[in-house]
């Protein structure tokens, strides 16, 4: 076992599930657990929303969802992102839904369905700003009536997706205006669906109007989310990264620290080796930034982030070998987020999460029975 690890607060996971329940109410909660449940674990983190009742799951690609089929995951699981052939194959024999944004697309997964004796679950992309995926939305009801003559498919859903709805207000609603106008079209065409959903994450905390029968939240289960200028402190960071001090020694006035002599003391002091670097996902942007905690104390990373490893600069402090090092998380009364390494890096705290690397142990903690 690493010293470095992962821990992953199933409480929190399901206090942030909880409040989301709260805030949609009957809305189908769709949980969104691409690219390794934003780093906290694919699986594990699965397994935890369906037993919590969580209604559907969302991953970008199918071979994502086939790894959630193979490890008994039942509930419906949407695929975000087509990729080919072979995908639309796949998506049908493990019952995932699709989302659709051509006509093509919906032929080729309705004549495999047909010819294997399948039926297929779709949901309607449609593009309503985001510029990235999904139809046009000004041809919308068009394609899509054309698609619901292929036999074979169950037309489940019909989805959008908002450019920035933490933020941008003006275009948000825009955003959602058009996929009304999509909505209204197509009731007059008499076609319905038993799951339209734009709402994501920001909107669910900004744009309560843009809740229609399912939202699809992704940061907000994982315990970040912005509300306005501030942040809404109901939900609770899943994450936290621990190590430990490995390496202490003494370093005199003149003396260097790290590749490049990126660190030369100018007053006796003790640098602590902790096993942890950018090959863990540690931003190496941040390496005259870094911040970690020690009993309860922050302590500054000097010399420059290594592939595996950090200095931390523990001054006369009587730091020991094996005290807990906290990059990420709460210790004692003293916390570091993932804002503020978001902040620090110049990114956003999705980066950060998705940059734990595998080779970093997860560790699932839970005390609620």
């Amino acid at each position: 076992m690493r010293a470095t690890f992962a821990k992953i607060n199933i409480d929190n996971l399901y206090t942030n599930y909880q409040t989301l329940r709260e805030i949609v109410g009957k809305a189908k909660v769709i949980g969104v657990v691409k690219s390794n449940a934003y780093g906290h674990g694919l699986i594990e983190v699965s397994r935890y929303l369906q037993e919590f009742g969580i209604d559907y799951l969302a991953v970008a690609f199918v071979n994502e969802g086939i790894e959630l089929r193979r490890a008994g995951i039942e509930v419906p699981i949407l695929v975000l992102v087509p990729e080919n052939d072979l995908s639309i194959e796949a998506s049908v024999e493990y019952n995932l839904d699709y989302a659709v944004e051509n006509y093509e697309v919906a032929k080729k997964i309705s004549d495999y369905a047909k010819a294997n004796s399948k039926r297929a679950r779709i949901h309607f992309y449609v593009d309503t700003g985001m510029g990235r995926d999904g139809m046009p939305y000004k041809n919308a009801v068009e394609i899509i009536k054309e698609c619901m003559k292929l036999p074979n498919l169950d037309f489940v859903g019909l989805m959008s997706h908002f450019a920035n709805s933490e933020s941008d207000g003006t275009y948000t609603k825009h955003q959602l205006d058009i996929f009304k106008k999509v909505i209204s079209d197509l009731k007059y065409e008499r076609i319905e669906f038993e799951l339209v959903h734009i709402a994501n994450t920001g909107a669910i905390a900004n744009f309560p109007e843009s809740i229609f029968d399912g939202v699809r939240p992704g940061i907000a289960l994982y315990g970040y989310v912005r509300n306005g200028n501030s942040f809404d402190m109901r939900f609770k960071p899943v994450m936290e990264v621990h190590s430990k001090v490995i390496s202490l020694r003494k370093v005199l006035p003149g003396e260097s620290v790290g590749y490049g002599r990126a660190f030369i003391a100018t007053h006796p002091t003790t640098i602590a080796t902790v096993p942890i670097g950018y090959g863990d996902g540690l931003k190496r942007i941040l390496s005259d930034a870094l911040f970690c905690l020690i009993r309860g104390r922050r302590y500054k990373v000097v010399g420059g982030i290594c592939m595996d490893e950090i200095m931390v600069d523990v001054g006369m402090d009587g730091i020991k070998l094996g005290d807990e090092v906290v990059l990420l998380g709460q210790q004692e009364n003293e916390t570091i987020t993932g804002w503020e390494l978001a902040n620090k890096s110049n990114t956003i705290v999705y980066e950060i999460l998705t940059s734990i690397s595998n080779r970093v142990p997860r560790i699932y903690v839970r005390n609620r029975q």
